[in-house]
């Protein structure tokens, strides 16, 4: 079994509907923009896929950010972390909270 990159998200906040707000941020993480008829906007780009892995971390940040304000607007992108190892894998965690 190959290794995968791996994604957490974690709520600054308690919020009960962490389990919505994950599987939606995971669905805009998954898609690829264009791809989804009559929301052609939904989903990353994925530009930062041939970036160095620091600068990709930055450029999805930057990504994720808009497409949650426009998506899950009750929600914000607190920070996002990431970890770059050794064989190349990204491990990415995700802090949320809600939108004042």
């Amino acid at each position: 079994m190959g290794k995968t990159n791996l994604i957490k998200i974690i709520s600054t906040d308690d919020m009960p509907e962490l389990n919505r707000i994950d599987t939606q941020l995971k669905a805009i993480i998954l898609s690829m923009e264009g791809m989804i008829p009559g929301s052609r906007s939904f989903g990353l780009a994925r530009e930062f896929m041939s970036r160095p892995p620091y600068e990709a971390i930055n450029l999805f940040a930057i990504e994720l950010e808009e497409k949650v304000e426009q998506y899950i607007p009750e929600i914000t992108i607190a920070n996002v972390e990431g970890t770059v190892h050794n064989d190349g894998l990204i491990d990415v965690t995700i802090y949320v909270e809600r939108r004042n």
